[in-house]
């Protein structure tokens, strides 16, 4: 070989590796060269961005303007598809089309932006099944509640328990059911308070407090902090204590509409001479501490959820009051609220018939998250996995807080009474689904 052709040999060597250089150095340093037409030389060279996007679950495919993203591989002809968690280097600024596909899931697409020498963060994406509802059972429509253990539901339709666990039902007395219809699940043991009676999947652990008081008591409430069980008979409130079983007599000679035991305190709503008052009653001292007045025409119930404040709903005007325990002034009213679900003591989630609105407690204030082009008919938050779930008369719908982002899980005939075990992430709820009507059950994810 002639020195000549070594020289050239060198040179070209010299040169390549300069230019290789001064390419990965841009590359590195996150710059781009801008091929763009008609060339511009001030936007030659172009800071670039980052996307970090990952999902819950894992492993979705990632496509960017129609083009599924792989991963880096040092040859070229073996291509692996880059899946979540990801980050996604060096791409130029402006907007993008991103869509996240799993396989057995419904896909999630969002229009992001891309900023010059930035990282743009999609986390946390809930992605949902597609999988077809589970029928548990079949049922005429009615309210679904289950039980805290996550074991049980009740439909008040059908009068029946169902173990979701192992598919067994109990059949209900219908006229137990309809000469008290309020029921709820105990905290501290799988068992029903239905009419007077604590019910257990296995009925022969039934207890009937209805023998102890007669007939007439109704809009019963068992506090199981304090072992009474408080009822309405005729024109006056009562308890029994379940461990003596002896009632006390504690107020009458009113309508009380509904009322909410807390500790020392009773809260109540009473109409008496053409006026509605709710009212803070003492336990230990007997007497009332505070009162103050409620419009004339509702109808009240507490809706006991376990929070700070006192939540008293009025089904006929749609009017949500959450009031301070220690100062019944300090109320909060929120109008035409169809459902609602809290987030922490400070803050809740309600909806009317369109939209779904932000209430944060301390300023007082409601933001709008969403609109929607279907009556909504119930909210539930799971506080897991940080996203909604709102049904309409013929859809279940999932909506992402951070994103914004709806996704239709599950179209049919009809929809009613949706309640979620956030433990398991799963849905259950009443439909009509081609020509079987029941109890369904849905896996989210």
């Amino acid at each position: 070989m002639s020195k000549k052709v070594r020289d050239y040999l060198f040179i070209s060597f010299i040169v390549v590796f300069v230019i290789t250089t001064f390419f990965v150095s841009l590359y590195a340093s996150g710059y781009k060269i801008n091929f763009g037409w008609p060339p511009s030389f001030n936007r030659l060279l172009l800071k670039t961005g980052m996307l970090a996007v990952d999902t819950i679950p894992a492993g979705a495919t990632v496509s960017l303007n129609g083009r599924e993203q792989t991963q880096f591989a040092l040859a070229p002809w073996k291509k692996e598809t880059l899946t979540t968690a990801a980050k996604i280097k060096n791409l130029a600024p402006g907007e993008y089309d991103l869509v996240l596909e799993r396989e057995g899931y419904w896909a999630f697409q969002k229009r992001i932006n891309i900023y010059s020498g930035q990282t743009t963060f999609v986390e946390d994406i809930n992605l949902f099944r597609k999988d077809l509802p589970l029928l548990l059972t079949s049922a005429e429509t009615g309210e679904l509640q289950l039980s805290r253990g996550r074991k049980y539901l009740y439909l008040s339709g059908a009068e029946k328990i169902i173990n979701v666990k192992t598919g067994q039902e109990r059949l209900l007395e219908k006229a137990t059911v309809l000469s008290s219809p309020e029921s709820s699940w105990q905290k501290n043991e799988e068992k029903l308070l239905l009419a007077g009676r604590l019910l257990d999947f296995n009925a022969a652990k039934d207890i009937d407090y209805r023998q102890l008081i007669g007939a007439g008591a109704d809009y019963w409430y068992n506090d199981e902090n304090t072992d009474r069980l408080y009822f309405r008979h005729e024109n006056s409130l009562n308890y029994l204590n379940t461990n003596k079983n002896t009632v006390v007599r504690l107020l009458s000679g009113e309508d009380y509409l509904s009322y909410e035991p807390r500790g020392e305190d009773l809260f109540l709503v009473a109409a008496a001479d053409g006026r509605i008052v709710l009212r803070k009653y003492s336990l230990p001292d007997r007497q009332t501490e505070q009162e103050i007045s409620l419009p004339g025409v509702g109808t009240y119930r507490f809706v006991t959820d376990g929070r700070n404040r006192l939540a008293l709903y009025d089904d006929q005007n749609s009017t949500l009051y959450l009031i301070n325990p220690n100062d019944l002034g300090d109320t909060i009213t929120i109008k035409n609220v169809i459902s609602w679900q809290w987030l922490d003591e400070e803050s809740l989630l309600y909806n009317n018939a369109w939209e779904i609105y932000f209430l944060n407690l301390n300023q007082k204030n409601a933001s709008l998250i969403t609109r929607v082009g279907e009556e909504i008919k119930k909210i539930i938050w799971n506080k897991n996995q940080k996203y909604l779930i709102f049904s309409s008369a013929g859809s279940l719908n999932a909506l992402d807080l951070q994103t914004g982002t709806i996704t239709t899980i599950l179209q049919t005939k009809e929809i009613a009474s949706p309640v979620l075990d956030d433990e398991n992430d799963l849905l259950y709820f009443w439909a009509q689904i081609g020509q079987q009507a029941g109890i369904y059950q849905l896996l989210l994810q």
